[in-house]
């Protein structure tokens, strides 16, 4: 069985070109679970069940990530307001779960940990409640998440929280739902919060839908999505302002075997590659492509003139387009200076070192 699984992966790096090419008679990718009928059917979140629609605000103290953590309902914006740890003077990010996650997991709690360190208010928006049920009936559930989301941020507004001084990230599903938060908070208040970051977006039942429908550039006053999942669990789509591609966005090399990175891997990767940007803010250098195609086969190297972007929040917004950004196997993954050479593409070299000699005996 792992041979044969080796096989796959093996001819499928080997035949990219073949894969997606533009004629049909070769046929294309058309994605994990592209449409989900019914899916953007109405949902609605009773008076009730908005208790259960939650901020969680964190304050660490030590090692323990979960300390002094308080939370927050729909009906709770003002107690929020004037919560100790709320500081309307610094930047305030919202980060968005995923499907099935929640706040007291790792993801969340660390994520949380890290933009705390750097210097904002942090608010945890736990959709566990929403998304704990068959994915394509969670993803109905969103549209209406995001939209109630949006009147507590509007509170907030209202009690002092600045839009130009907010910023929401979400992973996979979250990523989805940020997008109906940015596109209701600008419905509300009349402006467009300053920030939305998509972490290889959802693209099981969205995938096919347009941009009012799914995250789009017009959410917030900058949108920046990373892809490293794109025919599996997340999107093809250069939806955002600024579109990186990392490893060509499809597959990402896996910190063990490396070939052997498959959809889910591929997917969270994007997490771990934001994570460790922040802490890295100068050194996930991205090269521009042409197209999402020329990202997927890795053909940016050669583009004239080069023209380059960081992952992170340091991301030049003046940049906008597609980006092929190359990254090793392992953590810090980052490749600096040196991403920016073909020769040090991770899965190239690799590949091309597997058959060095002219000719192979046994």
């Amino acid at each position: 069985m792992f041979l044969i699984i080796l096989l796959l992966y093996l001819g499928k790096i080997c035949n990219v070109s073949t894969m997606y090419n533009e004629n049909e008679w070769d046929g294309y990718s058309v994605g994990f679970l592209s449409d989900c009928p019914g899916s953007d059917k109405e949902a609605i979140i009773t008076n009730k069940t908005l208790k259960d629609l939650t901020f969680t605000i964190q304050n660490h103290k030590g090692d323990n990530i979960f300390n002094t953590r308080r939370k927050y309902n729909y009906y709770q914006m003002k107690d929020l307001a004037q919560d100790p740890n709320l500081d309307f003077n610094k930047p305030t990010f919202v980060f968005v779960s995923g499907y099935l996650d929640t706040t007291d997991f790792y993801i969340t709690s660390n994520i949380a940990k890290v933009y705390e360190d750097i210097g904002y208010n942090v608010l945890m928006l736990d959709t566990n409640k929403f998304t704990t049920m068959v994915y394509p009936r969670a993803v109905r559930f969103m549209r209406p998440v995001g939209k109630h989301t949006a009147e507590m941020l509007a509170e907030l507004t209202q009690l002092g929280l600045d839009p130009k001084k907010l910023e929401i990230a979400g992973l996979s599903l979250g990523a989805q739902t940020a997008s109906y938060i940015g596109k209701n908070y600008q419905l509300i208040v009349g402006t467009k919060i300053s920030r939305i970051t998509g972490l290889d977006p959802a693209g099981p039942c969205f995938r096919n839908l347009g941009p009012e429908d799914r995250i789009d550039k017009n959410d917030a006053d900058f949108v920046d999505i990373l892809s490293t999942n794109i025919d599996g669990l997340g999107m093809a789509a250069p939806a955002g302002h600024v579109n990186i591609y990392a490893n060509g966005g499809e597959y990402q090399p896996g910190e063990f075997i490396w070939m052997l990175c498959t959809s889910f891997c591929s997917h969270i990767r994007a997490y771990f590659l934001w994570i460790t940007a922040l802490s890295y803010p100068d050194s996930f250098i991205a090269i521009q492509c042409d197209s999402v195609q020329q990202a997927r086969n890795r053909q940016c190297y050669d583009r004239q003139p080069m023209v380059t972007n960081v992952l992170g929040l340091k991301s030049n917004r003046s940049r906008e387009g597609i980006f092929y950004l190359n990254t090793d196997h392992k953590h810090p993954y980052y490749m600096g200076v040196k991403g920016l050479q073909k020769q040090y593409d991770f899965v190239l070299s690799q590949m091309k070192a597997m058959n060095m000699e002219k000719v192979i005996k046994m």
